[in-house]
């Protein structure tokens, strides 16, 4: 079993991503970027958002820039297929609060995860950093969905 334990400052949007204490790779969301980059090792992705509205983001390999795998976000905000080299993986939370979630394929748990506001860890039953990688992504893409919902909520009732 791969375990990757993860930390960030309060405000930043940086993760350091850990294996056995020894930072293995990083993983960067901008809040209104459509663009995000990940590394655990020597696998380095790219995560491009197809369009503003778009519930689509592409996998990219960051040094050849190939197509690997697809997102494709639910309305609802709580499940995420991945697609990656013609599988098929469903990515979803576990609990009520949004701070665990796991990645399945065919109903059998590949990838479960456990995150707080600043730090978590990634466990995984298989070899795959790719997977690991797209299920962090998705997880950080449904919390800065749920942060800008929450600031625009806040906006219209509160007038700030």
């Amino acid at each position: 079993m791969k375990k990757i334990n993860w930390k960030k400052g309060l405000f930043s949007s940086k993760y350091r991503l850990f294996d056995n204490n020894i930072e293995v790779g990083e993983f960067r969301q901008p809040a209104l970027g459509s663009t995000s980059l990940g590394k655990i090792n020597e696998v380095k992705l790219r995560f491009k958002k197809k369009g503003l509205f778009s519930s689509e983001t592409e996998i990219n390999d960051f040094n050849s820039n190939q197509s690997i795998g697809t997102i494709k976000f639910n309305s609802l905000g709580n499940k995420a297929e991945i697609k990656i080299d013609n599988k098929k993986y469903l990515w979803e939370y576990d609990d009520f609060w949004n701070s665990k979630w796991s990645i399945s394929e065919n109903g059998q748990q590949l990838i479960n995860s456990k995150s707080s506001t600043t730090s978590g860890y990634i466990e995984s039953t298989i070899e795959n950093e790719l997977l690991m990688l797209s299920g962090f992504y998705v997880y950080n893409y449904y919390v800065m969905m749920m942060i800008i919902f929450t600031t625009i909520t806040a906006i219209i009732v509160f007038g700030i």
